[in-house]
């Protein structure tokens, strides 16, 4: 189509050779940056399943950040795989894009570890960016597990579910903030419940295998890119879990300058609502929203489409 976009392009970010699949119906349209979640799980399978949609009124760039998806690679420094210099990419990028695309700013859309990266970058170099939406807002993950584990094993008990009361039994929550094997044998397992019980990726999705079958599916990547992306996953995983679950943005961000919207699932309880709820109230924006999903988990972007994308227009006209 004349005038559109829908490529594949390689970018050095940080001296590291990454990827982006950019996408839209014009690209005189605004453009949107969409930071996936995991931290390693690129989502632009997941997307193209559920909500291209804004693709018609942005270009939409899905990055495959460092050590994640098409972008991962033996060579990687593991060195680099750390908070600051996904902020130092972030910025790049967003520089990078709003010089391509002729636009003296970007927005900025970041989902679940997308979020926490996202508005770090919109807190340091709010100058880049119109607006910052966050879905799955992360805000004090440590906090956010506790509540997760808690109310998993509630639901293993009010369901009578012995196998879940057997499997949740043989582990307990980490009490190091520096053991990341520790929190691994968490996560793998209470993850599982968490997403049985409709509180993980989406409310309706009961397993993984719906998101398995996306990215084999996915003809954007090649046969090894499929094959690796849960290994990158946990590459990713491990090298930036611990700093996920450390910071505490509550005491670090009190204010942002420039238009923040959150938007949350009430079944979420992989970044449960009640921490994102609390974080949105203390925090003083130039404007600033807080929109509830009564239908949704951790994907609003992906559960409740037309709702999301009706406020995301909104909010951008």
């Amino acid at each position: 189509m004349p005038g559109s976009i829908s490529t594949i392009e390689k970018i050095v970010l940080g001296g590291q050779e990454q990827y982006l699949i950019i996408r839209g119906t014009d690209i005189t349209k605004p453009v949107m940056l969409f930071l996936h979640g995991g931290p390693g799980s690129p989502e632009y399978a997941f997307m193209k399943a559920t909500n291209l949609a804004l693709e018609n009124d942005f270009v939409m760039v899905y990055w495959e950040q460092r050590g994640a998806g098409k972008s991962y690679s033996k060579e990687i420094p593991d060195e680099s795989m750390n908070l600051n210099q996904f902020i130092s990419d972030t910025r790049e990028l967003s520089e990078y894009l709003a010089k391509r695309f002729n636009q003296g700013k970007i927005y900025i859309m970041g989902h679940s570890w997308g979020s926490f990266l996202g508005i770090l970058t919109a807190f340091h170099y709010p100058e880049l960016f119109h607006a910052y939406f966050g879905v799955g807002q992360v805000c004090h993950q440590y906090k956010g597990e506790h509540i997760s584990y808690e109310w998993v094993k509630e639901q293993a008990q009010l369901n009578n579910d012995e196998k879940a009361i057997n499997g949740l039994s043989k582990i307990s929550f980490p009490d190091s903030l520096s053991d990341i094997n520790a929190w691994k044998d968490f996560l793998m397992i209470e993850r599982n419940y968490v997403t049985q019980y409709g509180g993980g990726v989406t409310h309706e999705m009961k397993g993984m295998w719906p998101v398995v079958k996306m990215v084999l599916n996915l003809k954007e990547y090649t046969f090894r890119e499929k094959i690796m992306f849960m290994p990158a996953s946990l590459y990713s995983l491990e090298h930036l879990w611990l700093e996920v679950i450390n910071k505490n943005l509550f005491n670090e961000i009190d204010s942002m300058q420039i238009p923040v919207y959150i938007f949350q699932g009430k079944f979420d309880y992989q970044t449960p609502y009640s921490v994102a709820k609390d974080f949105y109230d203390q925090l003083n924006a130039t404007e600033k929203d807080f929109f509830t999903f009564e239908k949704s988990a951790h994907s609003p972007l992906m559960e409740e489409v037309e709702k999301f994308n009706t406020i995301i227009l909104d909010k951008t006209r």
